[in-house]
């Protein structure tokens, strides 16, 4: 049995960063067309507004590779791992 041929579901930790982007992206879309930002404050030409919600965004994609990254190391790991010997045998 090789590693592609079974199915994997998909981790924790990326299922919590793909509802984080889909959440920054609804806070993306209402602070582009509803929000008014004639007197907000303003960081290199963006509103802080705006800003916020394209943080949250990213901090989302960073939660998605991560926990596609951990699940690969755990994989790699279990797959490296002979069933039924110890980790540290002396060969």
């Amino acid at each position: 049995m090789t590693y592609f041929s079974t199915p994997h579901p998909v981790p924790a930790v990326s299922k919590l960063g793909a509802v984080t982007i889909a959440i920054g992206l609804l806070f993306d879309l209402v602070e582009h067309t509803l929000v008014p930002h004639l007197h907000d404050a303003v960081v290199a030409g963006i509103p802080v507004g705006e800003h916020a919600a394209h943080l949250v965004v990213l901090l989302g994609m960073v939660l998605v590779l991560a926990g596609i990254v951990a699940d690969g190391v755990r994989t790699a790991r279990r797959f490296d791992r002979q069933e039924g010997s110890p980790r540290h045998a002396v060969r």
